[in-house]
C-alpha cells in the first residue's frame, strides 16, 4: 500500500533551468496527504547514472533553491525540497514536528525507488529545517547515510517552556508567521503548547533518547551558536550523537560553534566571529557527505568561538576560534551570593540573611534587552546578542551581586548554573538570573541567562505552588557559554522575577496557561533571595584555562584543507541560508 501511495505521485513540472532538471510533485504521504516536493537533478544526469539524494524539508517555502543546486549538484547530487505538512503548498494540518518522523520517511522511500537514486539520502536542516531533520532518525532508516543540522535543538520543551517559563513572544509570533493552508490552524498549535504547559508525553515524539541516537550509523556534524536560541538543544543533540550513536560512529561527530546562531543583530559585535566562519561549516559538510576526504590539520571534532568584550582588553583576552577534539573539562567553580550585593568565592558570612524586592510584572515587567531571541529580521521579534543591562540593574525590583575587578583574565567554557533559596508571599512567581561582563565603563554586557517558573519547579505534571515565607532551593541551567572576562573587568550575577518579552508575564496567582481564566487578576509578590550559611544562593562557572582553547585561525586551515572552497562560494552558502530563513 505505501508504496503504491508514493508510486502515485504526479509531476506537476519538469523543466531544465538553468541545464538542470527540476520536478515538482505533490507526493502522497502513508494517511493520503499530499506534501509539495522539488527534485533537482545533475545536469550530466541520464545513461542511467544514479545519485545520493540531499534532501532538506521546511516549512518555509522553496521560492530560491539555488543556494542549495549551486553547491550540491555539480558534485553529482540531487537536491530535494521538500514543504512540511500543513505550511506552505504541502496539504494537512501542522502538528509542530510531531508528523515528520513518518513523513520523512515516506519520502525517503519513495525517493529510493525512483531509477536516479543510488539508495542512499543524506539530509541538510537549518532551524526548523533541521529540527525535521533530527526526526529522520527515529525508524532507523537504512537509506540515511550524513546529516548536517544547523541551530537545530534536540527537544523542543526546553526551548518553548525551560523550567516551566514560556517563551511566549517567540514562540506564537513564529507560529503566526507561518504559511498555511489553513490558518486556524496556528490557534491549535498555541492551545496545544498551553494544554502541555508540564511536559508531558506530547514533547516526547519531538525529543531526543538514547533510543534514537542509537540509530545514528552515520557521519554527522552540527553549527550552533552561543546567542542562539537554540544553543542548548544543539548542543545537547550533538552529545547525544556524539556519545550515544553507534559504535562504528561513536566520538566522530563534529561541531561549530560560532557566536551568534539565528541571532544576526550581535554580529559585528564579535571582531573575528565571521573570519572564515561559513567556509568552516561549509567545508565540515564536504567532510560529513564525503565529498573530498581531508587531512583536517589544526581543525579538529569540536570547533568554537572564545567571546569576550568588544575593548581593547576583550581582543586581547578572547574573540578568537578554538578548535579541540574534546570540550575543556571545566573546574566548576562557585561564586556565592552575598547581603553586601557582591558575588564572592565564600558563602556570606554576614548578618543579613536574605535580600527583598517587590514584583508587579503585569504592571511593570523588567524589559529584556538581548539574550538568546528570535531577532526580528529572521521571524522573530525579539533583539539579541549581547546588550548592556545595566538600566535594567538599576531598577529598584532586580538585585545585582558583582565581583570584584578581576587582576587576571577569568576563562569560561561550558554550562553555567544557578542555586537559588527562595522565598514569596505568593503562590507562585518567577526567578530570572543573568550573568553579565561588567566594564570599567559601568556597562553590563549580557552573556547568558534563564529563569524558573517556581509552580513547576519539581518537574511533574501538576503544578506545586509555593507555600508563603517558606524557604525552596531551586537549581536550573542558564545555559552555555564561551567567554573571557578581562582583568580590569568584573562579573555581575543579576537576580529578577520578570524579563519580558523574552519570558511570558507571570500575574503571580497560580491560574495555568489553558485555565479560560488566564491570565486573571495580578498578584503583587516579595519575593526574597537569601544568602547566608545555611541558604548559599550561588551560580557555578565553568573555569577553563587558557592553554586548554588553543588559538586556530580557521579561514587559512579551510582555504589549505579545501582549495577548491573559495570565499564566494562559501559566500552565496551564507546568504540563501539567510534569505531562507528570512522569509519568515
Amino acid at each position: 500500500l505505501l508504496t503504491g501511495l508514493l508510486c502515485s505521485a504526479v509531476a506537476l513540472a519538469a523543466h531544465p533551468g538553468d541545464g538542470h532538471r527540476e520536478i515538482e510533485v505533490m507526493l502522497p504521504m502513508r494517511d493520503g496527504i499530499e506534501l509539495h516536493t522539488l527534485i533537482f537533478l545533475p545536469r550530466d544526469e541520464g545513461d542511467n547514472k544514479t545519485y545520493t539524494a540531499i534532501v532538506d524539508r521546511s516549512p518555509y517555502g522553496y521560492g530560491d533553491m539555488e543556494w542549495l543546486t549551486d553547491i550540491f549538484l555539480p558534485f553529482g547530487f540531487v537536491a530535494v525540497g521538500q514543504d512540511l505538512r500543513g505550511t506552505e503548498k504541502s496539504q494537512g494540518e501542522w502538528s509542530m514536528w510531531q508528523s515528520d518522523k513518518n513523513d520523512s520517511v515516506d519520502l525517503g522511500e519513495w525517493i529510493v525507488s525512483q531509477e536516479w537514486s543510488n539508495g542512499q539520502i543524506m539530509t541538510l536542516g537549518a532551524s526548523a529545517d533541521g529540527i525535521a531533520s533530527l526526526q529522520t532518525i527515529v525508524y532507523d532508516p537504512e537509506w540515511l547515510k550524513a546529516q548536517y543540522i544547523i541551530w537545530a535543538p534536540s527537544d523542543m520543551y526546553n526551548i518553548i517552556m525551560p523550567y516551566g517559563d514560556y517563551k511566549q513572544e517567540t514562540t506564537e509570533d513564529w507560529l503566526m508567521g507561518l504559511t498555511m493552508p489553513d490558518p486556524d490552524v496556528v490557534y491549535d498549535n498555541i492551545q496545544t503548547v498551553y494544554d502541555n504547559e508540564a511536559r508531558t508525553d506530547y514533547w516526547d515524539g519531538i525529543a531526543g533518547s538514547p533510543e534514537r541516537y542509537a540509530n545514528v550509523k552515520f557521519p554527522t556534524a552540527f553549527w550552533a551558536g552561543w546567542y542562539d536560541l537554540f544553543v542548548v538543544g544543539t548542543l545537547d543533540a550533538f552529545n547525544g550523537y556524539n556519545t550515544m550513536s553507534d559504535e562504528s560512529v561513536r566520538y566522530t561527530s563534529k561541531i561549530t560553534v560560532d557566536a551568534m546562531g539565528h541571532c544576526l543583530d550581535g554580529d559585528g559585535f564579535f571582531t573575528e566571529n565571521g573570519k572564515g566562519r561559513t567556509l568552516m561549516v561549509l567545508g565540515q559538510m564536504f567532510e560529513t557527505y564525503g565529498i573530498r576526504p581531508v587531512s583536517r590539520n589544526e581543525i579538529k571534532n569540536i570547533t568554537f568561538y572564545v567571546m569576550s568584550s568588544n575593548d581593547e582588553a576583550g581582543a586581547a583576552a578572547g574573540q578568537f576560534w578554538t578548535s579541540v577534539e574534546e570540550w575543556p573539562k571545566a573546574k566548576m567553580t562557585d561564586l556565592y551570593l552575598t547581603g553586601a550585593g557582591v558575588a564572592s568565592s565564600s558563602p556570606d558570612s554576614g548578618d543579613a540573611e536574605f535580600t527583598s524586592y517587590v514584583v508587579d510584572p503585569p504592571a511593570d515587567p523588567a524589559v529584556t534587552n538581548g539574550g538568546n531571541n528570535l531577532p526580528p529580521d529572521i521571524g522573530g521579534s525579539i533583539h539579541c546578542g549581547p546588550d548592556d543591562q545595566s538600566a535594567i540593574d538599576s531598577r529598584d525590583d532586580v538585585l545585582t551581586f558583582d565581583t570584584p575587578v578581576m587582576t587576571e583574565d577569568l576563562y569560561l567554557t561550558g554550562a553555567l548554573m544557578a542555586t537559588l533559596f527562595v522565598s514569596s508571599d505568593a503562590i507562585d512567581t518567577d526567578f530570572m538570573v543573568k550573568i553579565s561582563d561588567l566594564y570599567p565603563t559601568g556597562e553590563a554586557i549580557l552573556i547568558q541567562d534563564n529563569g524558573i517558573r517556581m509552580r513547576w519547579r519539581e518537574g511533574g505534571l501538576t503544578p506545586v505552588y509555593m507555600e508563603k515565607d517558606q524557604v525552596y532551593e531551586v537549581t536550573f541551567s542558564l545555559w552555555n557559554t564561551s567567554w573571557v572576562i578581562p582583568a580590569g573587568h568584573a562579573l555581575r550575577v543579576s537576580v529578577q522575577s520578570s524579563n519580558n518579552p523574552r519570558f511570558s508575564v507571570n500575574p503571580q496567582n497560580g491560574i495555568l496557561l489553558a485555565d479560560p481564566a488566564y491570565p486573571g487578576d495580578n498578584v503583587t509578590a516579595t519575593n526574597k533571595i537569601y544568602h547566608s550559611a545555611q541558604y548559599p544562593s550561588r551560580v557555578t562557572l565553568p573555569v577553563v584555562n587558557k592553554h586548554q582553547l588553543p588559538k586556530v585561525h580557521i579561514l587559512k586551515e579551510m582555504q589549505k584543507a579545501y582549495p577548491e572552497l573559495t570565499l564566494e562560494m562559501a559566500q552565496k552558502f551564507h546568504d540563501g541560508l539567510m534569505g531562507h530563513l528570512k522569509k519568515k
